[in-house]
């Protein structure tokens, strides 16, 4: 069952659906999209995901403490060729927030990456902190839904073997940061972007 929601109300938020736990939110989500009870603009968060994922199935370490969510839009007026755009205007937003709530400087890697530098090492090459996964299901001329994954670092342990390229946003900032107000900086700066599509 869903745990108690926490935040304030969400920035085009219609329906919240937050979880301690999921496997996937990206896979909850399609499954509300599969047995048609989802409702456009839906959004699935959980705290931890146990079998979260990116593009081309890779695994991505979903810990207590970072942002996983997914949202649902029902837009039959988007042209599948636009995916892509709508994927990399979905890491535009997510720098953007990351930019406005943090301080950090944060940029955008082509297609759905997002990237951070650490303001206390100016030789340092910057580390992924975002990652974008679009899917949709549809034919060649409309798509019947759309699910756009986020996935972010703010302040969940990066594993050993990842830390030479990728880190969460606390350890840039060298402060303590808030998911909830991430999320909802999130979504601020996400609609305006996918306005251009409809």
């Amino acid at each position: 069952m869903p745990s108690h929601d926490r935040t304030a109300p969400i920035p085009g938020v219609a329906r919240l659906r937050h979880f301690a736990e999921l496997p996937s939110t990206q896979d909850y989500a399609r499954s509300l999209l599969e047995n048609g009870t989802a409702a456009d603009r839906t959004l699935v968060w959980a705290d931890r995901q146990s079998r979260g994922r990116g593009r081309m199935l890779r695994r991505w370490k979903s810990s207590p403490g970072g942002l996983y969510m997914s949202l649902i839009l029902k837009n039959r007026r988007l042209s599948p060729s636009r995916l892509a755009a709508l994927s990399l205007w979905t890491a535009q937003a997510a720098a953007l927030a990351i930019v406005r709530e943090t301080g950090l400087t944060a940029v955008v890697k082509p297609p759905n990456d997002v990237f951070v530098y650490d303001p206390q090492d100016d030789g340092a090459p910057p580390k992924k902190a975002c990652g974008i996964l679009v899917e949709a299901r549809g034919g060649s001329r409309r798509l019947d839904w759309i699910v756009v994954g986020v996935g972010l670092n703010i302040a969940n342990p990066i594993p050993g073997k990842l830390a030479a390229r990728a880190a969460n946003l606390e350890s840039f900032a060298r402060r303590r940061l808030s998911v909830d107000g991430m999320l909802r900086r999130l979504m601020a700066e996400f609609w305006p972007f996918y306005r251009k599509f409809v």
